[in-house]
């Protein structure tokens, strides 16, 4: 009996190892591979998924909203680039990633732990093509090509690792949202095949100096000459806090006729000149320089000819005051952003057919996100920044076939930091260890309905730190909650409080209403309890001064509930 025991154990033993190893393989190549698409200051305002969020048809975005989820309360932690990303990469907000603005006057600390990393650990592949922007070196990535900085239209550098730490830099002929397309499935195509893998996909579009491709030329004309501008286009910033007179990102006046309208300057007159140009802000078209022959004289014939449009319905009176120029700047300002979308929707189709041809549409998640919002002129503005719905708002779909319902609009409140736990759980990696380091929260729960009381009315935290910087915007924070906005101006010591229910356009500041008092003060004390919550430092986002902060991801909440409760909206 002991000698058939001492066969029979070790074949148990190597057996149970055997079937332990099967499982663990077959774990393994059910985890799903997970695709982010992340695109730069794309406004939710045309996302293209139906006739009502675009001025023009998409229709890729639209085939993927119609098999996946579009989140219509999705929201950005800091409406910056690279801070953005900060948040997406790490679930947690600036002052915990340490990454507060753009060109920070550190890179952002790749030793601090992030999703691609978590991922990469667990036995995923991980792969970055594209915008990264944050000036480190990407970490948990075990391929990476990357834009330097903001990167460019045409003729794009990128940047792959060398020996020694050392980058190097290769110009590649071409349109940046195309060649990031191509290099994103060369990639999937030669990756190891036996993993699961994670790629994010980042683009430059439709970022400013918005430049569609050279195919794309005149392609949106039709719908930006026929759409209706915004209502509030000529606001004049009354009933609002005076600092926001002082903002320097208006169509009217701080818009540049030649590197964001693309005007010709040769082809226009001295005295129009003097009725169209922002004095202050006078700069050459930068991707002028990148471009080669032909695509100079395609990009010069067709701005030529819509210059010299111009310069001959302002000679002929049909363009006769601001209020005219205001709007035809308008037009060509929506002409080029919606045509410079045209190919990220060019580009959504590529990758979604190139899961399916390849059998990978069923196991792998799709993200696709801005990394804030942008003003189609609402308020008269351009870019983002400000905590306005415009801004703060960003696009937002996912796509995982059998496990997202498809079709589906959800009205749960979201943010950019639940990205990173979400990948964490869909990768069965939701470790105690792992998501400590969150300050956002998985969206499984909304996957089969869009909804989850988790997420109803949940309250979000916002801040914006570059001041003094370009457009000069105030260091502010605050919340959303299902009805209202509220926000502290820090470097000009104002509130903002609207109401979104009756004030969609937030046009008007109700902080100091009496009729509000009570809400008011109930979201003044929800508003120091988020602060209390994510950890966020005495005095930040501040008035002044120079602001630096070390990154730390211990998250547990601090003397509050994690998902405070919103005040009431009564």
């Amino acid at each position: 009996m002991n000698w058939l025991l001492s066969i029979a154990l070790p074949a148990a033993v190597f057996a149970t190892s055997a079937s332990s190893q099967e499982q663990t393989l077959k774990e393994q190549e059910q985890r799903p591979n997970i695709i982010m698409i992340i695109t730069d200051d794309h406004a939710y305002q045309t996302l293209g998924t139906c006739d009502k969020d675009s001025p023009m048809p998409y229709p890729n975005f639209h085939k993927m909203a119609d098999e996946g989820m579009v989140f219509d309360r999705s929201y950005c932690a800091n409406s910056l680039c690279g801070p953005s990303r900060a948040c997406i990469y790490t679930g947690r907000h600036s002052h915990m990633n340490g990454y507060l603005f753009n060109e920070h006057a550190k890179p952002f600390d790749g030793s601090q732990p992030t999703f691609p990393k978590m991922l990469q650990k667990a036995g995923y592949q991980t792969g970055l093509v594209g915008k990264w922007h944050l000036e480190s070196n990407p970490t948990g990535f075990d391929y990476w090509e990357i834009f330097p900085g903001q990167g460019n239209y045409f003729n794009p550098d990128f940047i792959t690792p060398g020996k020694d730490g050392k980058r190097i830099v290769t110009r590649v002929p071409g349109y940046a949202t195309e060649l990031v397309t191509q290099k994103s499935i060369d990639w999937l195509d030669k990756r190891d095949k036996d993993k699961p893998f994670m790629l994010v996909v980042g683009h430059k579009a439709p970022h400013r100096n918005w430049c569609p491709s050279i195919q794309n030329l005149g392609r949106a004309k039709q719908f930006a000459d026929t759409i209706d501008p915004p209502s509030n286009l000529k606001d004049d910033f009354s009933d609002r806090p005076d600092f926001l007179k002082k903002t320097e990102q208006t169509l009217a006046n701080h818009f540049d006729v030649w590197s964001d309208e693309h005007l010709i300057k040769e082809v226009v007159p001295e005295d129009i000149r003097k009725m169209i140009v922002c004095p202050k802000y006078e700069w050459p078209m930068p991707e002028w320089g990148r471009m080669n022959p032909e695509q100079k004289k395609a990009w010069y014939d067709y701005h030529k000819a819509r210059t010299e449009k111009l310069v001959k319905d302002i000679r002929s009176g049909k363009i006769k005051n601001k209020d005219d120029i205001l709007l035809q700047r308008w037009r060509h300002y929506m002409e080029d952003y919606l045509g410079t979308v045209l190919s990220v929707d060019e580009s959504i189709g590529q990758l979604m057919d190139y899961l399916d041809k390849n059998g990978l549409a069923e196991n792998t998640i799709v993200l696709y996100c801005g990394d804030q919002g942008f003003y189609m002129g609402e308020h008269g503005l351009y870019d983002k920044r400000w905590i306005f719905e415009e801004s703060f708002r960003m696009p937002l779909i996912m796509r995982w076939k059998g496990h997202i319902a498809p079709g589906v609009r959800s009205e749960a409140f979201v943010q950019e930091i639940d990205y990173a736990p979400t990948f964490c759980d869909v990768a069965g990696i939701a470790t105690p260890e792992n998501m400590a380091t969150f300050q956002g929260k998985s969206l499984t729960p909304l996957f089969k309905t869009g909804e989850h009381k988790d997420f109803s009315d949940r309250p979000l935290y916002y801040a914006f730190y570059e001041n003094p910087g370009e457009h000069n915007a105030p260091r502010h924070d605050g919340l959303r909650s299902g009805k209202y906005t509220l926000s502290y101006l820090w470097t000009s010591d104002e509130w903002m409080l609207f109401d979104n229910e009756k004030d969609p356009a937030q046009m008007h500041n109700v902080y100091n209403k009496p009729e509000y008092a009570e809400d008011t003060r109930k979201l003044t004390e929800l508003y120091k309890q988020l602060r209390q919550t994510y950890q966020v430092p005495d005095g930040f986002p501040g008035a002044k001064g120079k602001l630096s902060v070390t990154p730390k991801w211990d998250c547990a909440p601090k003397g509050s509930n994690a998902n405070p409760e919103p005040a009431s909206t009564n």
